[in-house]
């Protein structure tokens, strides 16, 4: 209506305004005929404006009386409804409603002549056309809207669902959500403090848990010294939730000589039984130390969302842990057929040369036929695998297509320096083998193997070498020679970027032990060695970089040779310059895929940065791959989403 109304207002409104104006230019002539002009003009106007308020007032009444001589049975018969009922004509104008639509609605005006668009929020008035209602929220009351078509007009029918969504929404605001909460990094006060002082830090922990479970009304019980369990009413961790669960900050101020105590969370919420939460707290723990702990897991909807895993984590990998990994792995080897040795796709330094101690012990400790699936066109490891060759080992490397014609019932697969399906050199072969042993180091994703056998995961370990060193050496090393010990220590070099980057006391163990097993590190180092034109590549990349808020972002021009190499090292160099804390390379892979490579000293976490836009890694080493057509687009999407997990607080 409102919309006619403009349409039906004649047309010498407008020739009135444009005679107020014009009566201006005869002031520059004649004083008193301007007067007259303009108080004309003004009268004219005036008249116009009145005559447009009483046919506006006429249409509406015509309206009106054109419902009730037409519809006066069905208007007595809908008015007796104690419901809001509106007819909405062919142009969303009302031109009906009974007694409760403008009480309850439009809070006593009369709506007759308005749009319908305030009384459907965003929906379309063609959406409440169909048989299941429409939920809208309107005048702090909540509606379930039914629609029916009659002709030319539309009838809504606003059934007041206030009384039954208030009891749903109480009830799922005290569903109950459990918590575990564990003082992650208490060994290390252990460890360094006499008695005392480590009774004084689990105190202030455990106080600092009672509190935060007293300030949030939720049931606290302590499970063990170092353990607690919460229980939660769903409004209050909705509450948490939003605060960013601050209660880490809070247990990181409790500190001794200079160490900070962390904790991690895992939260079972959203589920049907206080069992269920029980359980799926339980998992989200394992996934909060998956991750390198010091950070919250909360499973909803059988989906993980993380909050903190802002430090770098402190080593507290057991040795006792390892050997009884190590044991339970040469055991399934020896109960094996054969043995597939596979890592990550595009597989580096790390991958490659974990796989060659691993086929090193099997083959000649425990005399078991094995095979290395490894794609060489596309690995960034060339130079490892055809040293491997030369010194002995050109028999162990398979392709995939010839490594599915080794598989048995009685084949064992042993996936190393990943932990995701998706990022394996063969899906084919993981598939179809039934038995299967994951050996990771990188920071626990989601969707990570659930089959596995043999789930050898340690986040703090620098590399998957340095994991197999500290397995081959409880198995059997008498057989390790020192290429292959090599091949390790280079993978520990790469990861580690030569022992500054993620670095603890077990990986200098590992490197002393590998060097006692004769690795050479001066062929160690030419393995890095790259040609001249690749320098200049790299050279152009740092070049090209633009730094933003201590944030460096560079491009590799498409059709590099050893892309994914160059891109690495040239991330790596931009994190020597000063005031540069991360740095990020973007390069193309194919026509339809844009890598992003990412590097950092600690102080942003590029992992959280790179699993966020589909990818993973470490705190300090990370990367992803985009499907997007150009460089320049993948740049936005970095940048949009570093933002986004900062407004959001998980990025500092």
């Amino acid at each position: 209506m409102n919309r006619k109304k403009w349409s039906l207002t004649p047309m010498f409104l407008i020739f009135a305004v444009l005679m107020c104006l014009m009566s201006f230019i005869s002031i520059r002539y004649n004083v008193y005929l301007f007067i007259v002009e303009f108080v004309v003009s003004l009268a004219s106007l005036a008249f116009v404006l009145i005559m447009n308020l009483k046919f506006r007032k006429y249409v509406r009444g015509l309206i009106k009386g054109a419902v009730e001589r037409t519809a006066d049975v069905d208007k007595i018969y809908l008015e007796n409804f104690d419901f809001p009922i509106v007819i909405v004509g062919p142009h969303n104008d009302i031109i009906w409603t009974n007694s409760s639509f403008t009480n309850v609605l439009s809070k006593g005006k009369d709506p007759i002549g308005y749009k319908i668009d305030t009384y459907i929020g965003t929906r379309r008035l063609r959406d409440f056309i169909s048989k299941k209602p429409i939920k809208l929220k309107l005048n702090d009351k909540y509606f379930r809207v039914f629609g029916n078509l009659s002709k030319e007009t539309t009838v809504l029918y606003y059934i007041d669902d206030t009384y039954y969504r208030n009891i749903e929404n109480d009830f799922y605001n005290k569903k109950a959500s459990v918590a575990f909460v564990l003082f992650d990094n208490a060994d290390d006060f252990d460890t360094d403090s006499d008695g005392e002082t480590e009774g004084e830090i689990l105190l202030a922990v455990e106080r600092t848990v009672q509190k935060w479970a007293s300030e949030n009304n939720a049931m606290y019980t302590k499970i063990s010294p170092t353990r607690y369990m919460l229980i939660f009413e769903e409004s209050a961790i909705k509450e948490i939730t939003e605060g960013k669960f601050k209660i880490l900050d809070t247990i990181r101020d409790i500190k001794l000589e200079g160490k900070s105590a962390t904790v991690s969370i895992g939260i079972g919420r959203g589920k049907d039984s206080i069992r269920e939460s029980d359980m799926a707290a339980k998992k989200a723990l394992e996934m909060a130390l998956g991750r390198g702990g010091d950070q919250v897991a909360v499973s909803i909807n059988d989906e993980y969302e993380f909050y903190g895993g802002v430090s770098a984590g402190v080593e507290k990998r057991s040795k006792v842990r390892t050997r009884t990994f190590a044991g339970n792995i040469k055991n399934t080897i020896l109960k094996a057929d054969n043995v597939i040795l596979m890592g990550h796709n595009y597989s580096d330094l790390d991958c490659v040369g974990a796989s060659i101690g691993m086929y090193s012990t099997i083959t000649k400790s425990l005399n078991k036929n094995a095979y290395i699936v490894c794609n060489e066109k596309t690995s960034n490891a060339r130079q490892l695998i055809d040293s491997a060759k030369e010194n002995g080992l050109e028999n162990a490397f398979i392709t995939p297509a010839e490594g599915l014609k080794k598989i048995n019932n009685g084949t064992l697969l042993i996936i190393l320096d990943t932990h995701i399906s998706t990022f394996i050199e063969s899906k084919e072969i993981y598939e179809k083998c039934k038995k299967v042993i994951v050996i990771d180091h990188h920071r626990k994703m989601v969707n990570f193997i659930n089959n596995a056998l043999i789930f050898f995961h340690e986040p703090l370990a620098s590399s998957a070498c340095e994991m197999v060193s500290e397995i081959i050496s409880y198995i059997g090393d008498d057989y390790l020679s020192g290429f292959e010990a090599g091949a390790l220590l280079a993978g520990i070099m790469l990861d580690t970027k030569n022992f500054v980057i993620k670095t603890g006391v077990r990986t200098f163990e590992a490197a002393a032990y590998l060097k006692q097993k004769g690795a050479n590190t001066i062929n160690v180092k030419r393995l890095f060695s790259g040609d001249i034109e690749a320098y200049r590549t790299k050279s152009e990349i740092v070049c090209n970089a633009k730094v933003m808020d201590t944030i460096a972002i560079s491009h590799a021009n498409d059709g590099v040779q050893n892309v994914r190499v160059v891109a690495a090292q040239a991330a790596d160099e931009l994190l020597s310059f000063e005031g540069v804390n991360s740095s990020f390379v973007i390069f193309r892979i194919d026509n339809k895929t844009i890598g992003i490579s990412a590097r950092s000293y600690g102080k942003l976490n590029v992992q959280v940065v790179m699993e966020a836009l589909g990818g993973g890694g470490h705190l300090t080493m990370a990367a992803c791959q985009l499907e997007v057509e150009n460089q320049e687009i993948a740049e936005n999407m970095l940048i949009a989403k570093i933002k986004e997990l900062r407004k959001k607080g998980i990025l500092k």
